[in-house]
């Protein structure tokens, strides 16, 4: 029977195709649907009608007419069977999910919705079932056997690789059913050229001299009508304006994970106390110890790093003082881990350029590490945590419902990010001070310490670095906001967890230790790698999930990673790295070793990246920062459509607008200088991006 457009219409079907490849028209699917009781419609077979949404998305739109199989006790339609055949795509059609309506009330009546969850590629000459809102746990199934076979397959397609010892395992190809025509979305190089050949900007970018003033590099924007990033109007070239501006992007900017309580000097830092005492307000060294005034930021992980050739590169530390105008400022900055003549303690006091030289190295190390730990390391843990979901946790489990969102475009974008740092060719391997080799020692040394519950969970990193109470640099953005979206996000899946396991609480710990998937993703995740698993630390739970408090957290703490983490990381980066001045991704010449040497401003700048690095990286943040995905609470995917599940999200995302009115509100009382827009949900994203 094929579909119709008659007057009296009895079903409308839609399939929502998210990607399919090759040819212009879909294939011929055919399709049966099945009643509560198990009565069956005959088969449909519906033909090509694909058109494309705004949205981007196709949709296929067919009705069946009022006969007589459907008038005579066939009920709402549960569970849907259809196959395709090897016509129209080339390849493969991916189906997100189906909706049909029944309309056999007629115009007046009610019309019934049922939603059936695909979400995969659909191949030729096969069946395929879904039941209305699919969202099952393992031992509720209704077809067992048909999501064996789903994960079977799964774990056939995914193998995982080792770059190097020590670091996180990798996916070693993407397979064909994770690749989808729209992925070429993170390939920014293109466009990338083509607005330097349009803008007239192609013999800077061959050039390996710089800048001949400051002036010119603050006017080179306009002049090329480049979008200006905020740090170009923060920037300033006096030493008591820059300082604070320096301090502040301890709390709002790239990195705000860094900056700890200083709880004594360091041994090897050889600042004197008399040295520091003028810039105390009066103050004595041990009260402003002992009133958490006083804050570190060591890159002791840095020493050794290898950087690339004729270049230097330096494992600062720095300290700094939270003054009693609510600001924090720079005190003394020593650019290696063992003081001496090489490496001298460089303070406000000293000339003009040391200083500022001190802060542009000091700067230099943490843009890579916040490129390489906050970034690349984040992204490939979490690929290895996707592809054990993917493995483990079947289509209509509900948490994989709920996490695969977050999760959406992340093997495409963890591609572009690898070849960025690891290839030849890659804009940021080619623009960083580390060479590939010092990219890859930086990321073993930290994924060496990483644990889950100290550098997720936001509670304990708060309080490993001292800053966990209010009090404590009052007002600090970050902490402030990440803490308001942790509340909210811990809510929702305190909700989700509960409803699919605690309901009733007595029958808890028998529906987890039930479902199979759930605990076996758990123990790929953190059996060591020589048992197969991704050797994560720190997980909750002790040998497996058993309590629903430990599934909440572990959602709460991964869509926290994606979401929070992973905005704090990316949002700010073309305002900061956009102008090298206030962040430099690399610097010439050599580290300052005179405390006293004073050159013109002009002369200081010279260290810093070439017209072809600076455009590079001005022009790759700046689309990179274009390649917008969907908004936090705004899912371009929804898989689980059981009413209790789109209940619980439109209460996460009516939470996460009063949470974005408040930060708002937050922000018109901020010191401008402390302004923090990077954990506004409406700047948010569901996943993470290149």
């Amino acid at each position: 029977v094929m579909g119709s457009k008659s007057s009296k219409i009895a079903f409308e079907i839609c399939s929502v195709t998210s990607d399919y490849k090759v040819a212009d028209q879909g294939p011929m699917v055919t399709l049966h649907m099945y009643d509560k009781d198990g009565n069956l419609s005959p088969a449909f077979s519906l033909s090509n009608a694909f058109f494309q949404e705004e949205d981007g998305s196709v949709r296929d739109k067919f009705t069946i007419p009022q006969a007589s199989w459907c008038r005579k006790g066939f009920g709402k339609v549960h569970k849907i069977e259809f196959w395709r055949d090897a016509s129209g795509v080339e390849f493969d059609w991916f189906c997100e999910k189906v909706i049909i309506r029944d309309r056999r009330q007629g115009i007046g009546g009610k019309w019934l919705y049922s939603y059936f969850p695909v979400h995969r590629w659909i191949h030729p000459d096969r069946h395929y079932f879904s039941h209305d809102c699919e969202s099952f746990l393992p031992a509720d199934d209704p077809m067992p056997d048909e999501r064996i076979a789903e994960l079977t397959e799964r774990r056939n397609n995914f193998q995982l690789y080792q770059r190097g010892p020590g670091l996180p395992l990798e996916l070693q190809c993407v397979p064909a059913d994770e690749t989808f025509t729209f992925d070429n979305r993170w390939a920014i190089e293109k466009t990338k050229d083509e607005i330097i050949m349009s803008k007239g900007l192609d013999v800077h970018y061959s050039s390996v001299d710089h800048f001949a003033s400051f002036d010119d590099m603050v006017n080179y924007y306009r002049t090329y009508s480049i979008t200006e990033p905020l740090s170009v109007q923060r920037w300033s070239p006096m030493a008591q304006e820059h300082d604070i501006v320096f301090g502040a992007q301890r709390l709002r900017g790239c990195n705000p994970f860094a900056v700890r309580v200083c709880k004594a000097i360091p041994d090897n830092f050889g600042v004197a106390v008399e040295w520091l005492k003028p810039h105390l307000e009066g103050w004595t060294l041990q009260h402003i110890l002992d009133a958490r005034r006083l804050f570190i930021v060591d890159y002791a992980i840095m020493e050794g790093v290898e950087c690339k050739n004729g270049r230097q590169f330096c494992s600062p530390m720095a300290l700094f003082f939270w003054t009693e105008r609510l600001q924090l400022v720079p005190l003394a900055i020593q650019l290696n881990q063992t003081v001496g003549p090489a490496s001298p303690v460089i303070m406000p006091t000293d000339s003009p350029h040391a200083w500022l030289q001190a802060k542009l190295w000091f700067n230099l190390a943490d843009s890579c590490y916040h490129l390489v730990v906050h970034r690349l390391m984040h992204h490939l843990i979490l690929e290895g945590v996707y592809v054990a979901m993917r493995k483990n946790l079947a289509q209509s489990h509900p948490i994989y419902q709920a996490l695969a969102p977050h999760f959406q475009h992340l093997l495409a974008v963890n591609s572009r990010l690898k070849d960025w740092f690891f290839n030849d060719s890659g804009w940021i391997g080619q623009n960083m001070q580390l060479s590939r080799k010092g990219i890859r020692q930086l990321l073993k040394k930290a994924y060496k310490g990483w644990r889950f519950d100290q550098h997720v969970n936001i509670y304990r990193e708060l309080e490993s670095r001292g800053v966990y109470d209010s009090s404590v640099l009052p007002g600090y953005p970050y902490r402030e906001d990440a803490m308001l979206l942790h509340k909210v996000i811990n809510g929702y899946s305190d909700r989700l967890s509960r409803h699919y396991y605690a309901n009733p609480m007595e029958a808890m710990k028998r529906r987890l230790m039930e479902d199979i998937e759930l605990q076996a993703w758990w123990v790929e995740m953190t059996n060591p790698l020589e048992k197969g698993g991704l050797g994560l630390k720190g997980l909750p739970g002790k040998n497996g999930i058993q309590h629903v408090d430990e599934l909440v957290s572990l959602i709460t703490n991964f869509l926290f990673m994606i979401c929070v983490q992973g905005s704090a990381a990316w949002n700010p980066q073309f305002d900061e790295y956009g102008f090298a001045p206030n962040y430099p991704l690399a610097l010439h010449g050599c580290l300052p070793q005179d405390p006293a040497e004073d050159l013109a401003l002009d002369e200081s700048l010279q260290t810093l990246p070439c017209k072809r690095e600076f455009l590079d990286t001005l022009l790759s943040f700046r689309l990179c920062q274009r390649q917008r995905g969907s908004r936090l609470g705004e899912y371009e995917l929804q898989l689980n459509h059981d009413p209790a599940a789109v209940r619980m999200l439109q209460e996460f995302k009516e939470e996460l607008a009063a949470a974005s009115a408040s930060i708002k509100s937050r922000n018109s009382n901020r010191d401008p200088v402390y302004l923090y827009t990077a954990l506004d949900p409406e700047r948010m994203l569901n996943h993470l991006v290149v």
